[in-house]
């Protein structure tokens, strides 16, 4: 990359790594304030898990239309000042009771509304400012900052919600958005047009990231099974906060620092993505690292004994899935912007959300009404199965066989058989 290039993409890097560290803090902090000082119960923490969720469902699909309409830096900078706006009015609530239930809900359905746009407009940015060849190395880059946000972010955020309380806590995420939102501006690289000159009717737009998504033999089956995990895996981010505290008598603190040893272990895990790929192949880390992580996770249901015992299940079981997880996200993260022309960048990403992330959203919702109905263990261990099934169904997919990232955008899937080991 040019030296131009290589610092605008450090920017980035910077301004997308401030304010992921932030979002781990709220991430933590809603739930535990909902479930030590609001006490709700489980199916009302599958709605605030869910309205979080919820916008990568409603918004991805005009997201994606509207990131590959306009350019995507003035969208980036727009989400970060909006989220910082929103989240502030957190703490602001203090002087006036709150915050209360149905606010909670609202901030995290505006503020994942305004993730949903920033990731779409994100990904579709990145092939732009660094170039194909090196997204695999970008992208490995941002995965270290997620891994170290996630390993900060929860540790402070439980420590913070017992020495300021979790609205106070949400407050610094505010200011890394306004920090991200500099570093953004900072940005000189001149971003190309978006050429609108054939742009299609929205309807039109909008069917065509879904349709070279479900049309194409290695996204499609990557997508699907995404979906089916993403279910499986909100069912249980939304009882897991409530299960530690009431069923396994742990503090906020405690949680955050279990949360701290996924964060710590993904860091390896981006480090020996590339490696892994080379060894046994893109296709089979994608895989392999998808079942891995998902088995990891009875650990969790299963966690009992003494409070140390309880602690080091509970580590372990995010250890190894955030390093598994790390190295299959990776790949199939840089597959999926590596097939992807930057014409449809916006609108696949948007696609891909949607379907996911969707499946996420009601993932979480199904994860309250188990926990009401059959008791948070219980839900725990049909949840876990359910996320350890659904990565087979690539196995017997054309994913198995890609064995190295392809190094420019295939449209129909006669353009992929270099990258396909028959």
């Amino acid at each position: 990359m040019p030296a131009q290039f290589d610092r605008d993409a450090r920017r980035l890097w910077s301004a997308l790594s401030v304010s992921l560290v932030g979002s781990e803090i709220t991430l933590l902090a809603l739930p535990l304030f909902a479930a030590t000082k609001l006490h709700l119960v489980a199916f009302q923490m599958g709605i605030l898990a869910a309205t979080g969720q919820l916008p990568f469902l409603l918004c991805s699909l005009p997201a994606g239309v509207l990131a590959d309409r306009v350019r995507r830096r003035p969208i980036l900078v727009a989400c970060d000042v909006g989220s910082a706006v929103v989240l502030a009015t957190v703490p602001l609530s203090v002087m006036f009771g709150g915050p209360y239930f149905v606010q909670l809900c609202l901030v995290a359905f505006v503020v994942g509304t305004l993730a949903v746009l920033s990731e779409v407009a994100h990904y579709a940015y990145v092939p732009t400012l660094v170039g194909r060849d090196s997204l695999t190395q970008f992208n490995s880059r941002l995965q270290v900052s997620y891994s170290v946000s996630e390993s900060a972010g929860p540790g402070l955020a439980g420590v913070l919600v017992q020495l300021i309380t979790a609205p106070f806590a949400v407050l610094i995420d505010a200011f890394s958005f306004v920090v991200s939102a500099v570093l953004l501006r900072s940005v000189r690289h001149v971003e190309p047009r978006i050429d609108n000159s054939h742009s299609s009717t929205v309807r039109s737009s909008l069917v065509d990231g879904l349709r070279m998504l479900v049309r194409h033999p290695v996204l499609r089956p990557i997508v699907l099974t995404g979906m089916f995990v993403a279910f499986f895996e909100q069912a249980v981010v939304a009882l897991y906060v409530l299960y530690a505290i009431r069923d396994l008598g742990l503090s906020s603190a405690t949680i955050g620092l279990v949360f701290v040893a996924g964060g710590i272990a993904a860091i390896p895990g981006s480090m020996l993505a590339r490696v892994v790929g080379d060894r046994i192949g893109v296709g089979p880390a994608i895989v392999v690292g998808l079942i891995l992580s998902a088995a990891a996770g009875l650990l969790v249901p299963f966690a009992t004994g003494s409070t140390v015992v309880i602690i080091l299940m509970l580590a372990a079981a995010k250890a190894i899935t955030a390093l598994t997880f790390t190295v299959a996200n990776i790949h199939q993260w840089s597959l999926r912007q590596s097939l992807t022309p930057d014409e449809l960048a916006g609108r696949v990403t948007a696609g891909q959300r949607f379907i996911v992330y969707g499946g996420g959203s009601i993932g979480a919702l199904m994860g309250g009404v188990l926990g009401s109905a059959l008791g948070l263990r219980p839900a725990l261990m049909l949840c876990v199965a359910g996320g350890i099934l659904s990565p087979l169904l690539l196995a017997a997919s054309p994913v198995w066989r890609v064995r190295e990232q392809p190094t420019s955008p295939a449209e129909e899937s006669e353009n992929v058989t270099d990258a396909i080991d028959v």
